[in-house]
């Protein structure tokens, strides 16, 4: 074998060998610490983009099981407080089935009558505030202020209305009169109108500086929060009379529950609550009367309806929980079995790995003492000039 020292191929190529090594052994280090077996592209492509879809999928999914439990705890709320209305409903009957007999006289049935309408009167209270996250649910469930046309926002630069928040407002236009001297606020939708007095709210026809105000039209279900100039995320500031003429528009976007990853029906479920005020198309008790033993009677034959609706949609409430309770076990199963597959092609092999690096090791102290071989080679054939 000839000896040189201008090519030394041998050691060359062991270098090489050495320097693929040791860029080997670093990838599974990489691998080995932190548990994945795809920690860039360059390792390969179509696997971590398997992966990475894998991972998006499981999040939407995830996610999607939250919302599914909140649907439920919104719908439980729902399902108690009409627990609640049946039972003041069937109260109710018993009055009107009381009020039909001819042993009673009209004293007897005026206080049956003040008992039954107390009684209407909870159920309206107990529909306004029975809510989800700040959500009415026994009454609108699913409407919004539509901010685009709502004028008193859009217009909130001279208006200083900040913001609106709904609790049981009904769809629909609710207009504003306001005028300049009189303290007062009052807004309707052409139904029912409600007017409230600002009082120590505003100091000379104004929202103190810095501050805001909340007015509550409770009868229509509607609060709005007024801001004094400079105030906090405010666009401008309220003075009496700026409000005349501006608008609230309430939209009814019905409910809506996002159950699953994608933007597609089968991964949603709409369902709107019914409305159980008393005047609503469930109860119907508006002009129900048990001060006499006719309308009583009368009473009954309404009483009788409106126990069968509630019941139906009571029913309904119900059907709603156990499709969601089958959707969230679904769900579920879905993210074990896509979990395992992600699993398998993302998850580092920890015996593979340890198998080829200690494989690595044996390579790498062969090479160093290969290639210190060649040097004494190259060195011998130097030592020959001398």
């Amino acid at each position: 074998m000839a000896l040189s020292f201008n090519s030394n191929v041998s050691a060359t190529r062991t270098s090489n060998i050495l320097g693929q090594v040791e860029r080997d052994s670093q990838d599974r280090r990489a691998r080995l610490s932190s548990g994945i077996a795809i920690n860039s592209s360059r390792e390969s492509a179509a696997r971590l983009s398997i992966s990475e879809g894998m991972r998006a999928e499981l999040g939407g999914l995830t996610q999607g099981t939250r919302n599914a439990e909140n649907a439920l705890d919104l719908l439980r709320t729902a399902e108690g407080g009409m627990n609640e209305i049946s039972t003041m409903v069937i109260r109710m009957r018993e009055l009107a089935v009381q009020s039909s007999s001819a042993t009673l006289n009209n004293k007897n049935r005026e206080a049956i009558e003040a008992e039954f309408n107390q009684l209407k009167g909870e159920i309206d209270r107990l529909v306004r505030v029975a809510s989800y996250n700040e959500q009415t649910v026994l009454s609108s469930f699913g409407n919004a202020v539509n901010k685009e046309t709502s004028t008193a926002l859009t217009d909130a630069a001279k208006t200083g209305a900040r913001y609106v928040k709904l609790t049981g407002a009904p769809e629909g236009i609710y207009t504003f009169i306001d005028r300049s001297d009189d303290n007062e606020i009052t807004l309707g939708n052409g139904v029912i109108t409600q007017t409230v007095n600002l009082g120590s709210r505003t100091v000379d026809g104004q929202v103190a500086e810095g501050t805001t105000q909340s007015v509550n039209f409770d009868k229509l279900g509607i609060e709005v929060i007024l801001s004094g100039e400079g105030a906090q995320d405010a666009t401008g500031a309220y003075t009496d009379g700026e409000l005349s003429g501006k608008t609230i528009t309430v939209d009814n976007l019905g409910g809506s529950f996002q159950l699953g990853s994608d933007a597609v029906p089968a991964d949603r479920l709409d369902y709107e609550i019914a409305d159980l005020q008393t005047d609503g198309p469930v109860l119907n008790l508006t002009n129900v009367s048990l001060g006499t033993m006719d309308s009583a009677r009368s009473a009954l034959t309404r009483l009788e309806e409106t126990t069968s609706r509630i019941s139906k949609v009571r029913g309904d409430v119900g059907a709603v929980i156990n499709r969601l309770t089958h959707t969230l076990d679904h769900t579920t199963g879905s993210i074990e079995r896509i979990g395992a597959s992600e699993s398998t092609v993302r998850d580092v092999d920890y015996a593979w790995e340890t198998a080829q690096l200690a494989r690595n090791e044996i390579i790498r102290q062969a090479s160093v003492a290969t290639l210190a071989k060649t040097n004494i080679s190259a060195s011998l054939a130097v030592s020959l000039l001398q």
